[in-house]
C-alpha cells in the first residue's frame, strides 16, 4: 500500500497528492454507479452486493444502508483477525464504507434507466460490470485504501498465505450463498440472486484485468507524475 502523501525528495508534492485523492473518491462514485445499475437491470446484483441487497429486502431498508453496514462488520472482522497489527490506517474504510453507502442510494433515487426489455436488461447489465471493473482499476491504482471486503480479503489471504484470488472467490461464493439461504428460508424467493450474480462470480475478474491493461499505467502516470 503506497504512503498516503506523494513525496518528491524531501518535499510534499502537493499537486499529484491531490489529484490521487480526488481520483480516489471518483473511484468510489464509480463504484457507487455501478452498483446502482446493477440494480436497475432487474437481473440480480453482483455477488458482493448480494447479501446486502437481501437485507434490504428483509427489512425495508435501503441498500446503501445495508452496503455500509455490512462494510463495517468487515472492518471489525479485520480488527479482529489482525488485532496488535491493526494498522489504524485501515479506519480509512469507515468513510469509504459511509460514502460508498450513501451515493449507491443516491444514484439509484435519480438514474433514469429501469429497463423492462430482455435486451435493455442486458445491456444495463454489461454496461454494470464495464463500470465497475473500471472503478475497481481506479481506486487500486490509486493505493489510498481498498474498499471494506476486499481489505478483509487481502487479510484473510494474508493469514492463510493463500493468493488473494482464491480467497476472494470463497468470499464471494459465501456471500451469495448466505443470501440465497436467507431468502429461500425468510422470503421464499432468490433475492438478489440472477443473472448479473453469476456473471460477476465468473468473469468480473478477468473484466477487470483487461481494465487493468487499458487504464492503469494511465491513471499512475495522472496521479503520480510518472
Amino acid at each position: 500500500m503506497r504512503p498516503l502523501i506523494i513525496m518528491h525528495g524531501e518535499n510534499i508534492d502537493w499537486c499529484h497528492t491531490v489529484i490521487r485523492m480526488l481520483m480516489y473518491l471518483v473511484g468510489v462514485a464509480v463504484l457507487a454507479l455501478g452498483m446502482s445499475l446493477q440494480t436497475a437491470s432487474g437481473l440480480g446484483v453482483a455477488a458482493l452486493t448480494c447479501f446486502a441487497t437481501t437485507l434490504s429486502m428483509l427489512t425495508g431498508k435501503t441498500l446503501g444502508f445495508w452496503i455500509t453496514a455490512t462494510y463495517v462488520a468487515y472492518i471489525v472482522a479485520q480488527l479482529a483477525i489482525l488485532r496488535s497489527e491493526f494498522q489504524p490506517r485501515i479506519l480509512l474504510e469507515l468513510f469509504f464504507s459511509t460514502l460508498i453507502g450513501g451515493l449507491t442510494d443516491l444514484f439509484i433515487a435519480v438514474n433514469p434507466l429501469h429497463p423492462t426489455a430482455l435486451p435493455t436488461q442486458i445491456a444495463t447489465m454489461l454496461l454494470s460490470l464495464a463500470v465497475t471493473a473500471f472503478d475497481v482499476s481506479l481506486v487500486v491504482n490509486m493505493g489510498v485504501v481498498p474498499n471494506a471486503p476486499d481489505g478483509l480479503v487481502q487479510v484473510i489471504a494474508e493469514k492463510l498465505k493463500r493468493r488473494f484470488g482464491d480467497v476472494k472467490v470463497v468470499f464471494d461464493c459465501s456471500h451469495v450463498a448466505a443470501s440465497l439461504a436467507l431468502s429461500l428460508i425468510l422470503m421464499y424467493n432468490l433475492g438478489g440472486f440472477g443473472v448479473t450474480t453469476a456473471i460477476s462470480a465468473l468473469f468480473l475478474g478477468h473484466v477487470i484485468n483487461v481494465a487493468n491493461k487499458l487504464f492503469a499505467q494511465r491513471f499512475v502516470r495522472a496521479a503520480f507524475g510518472k
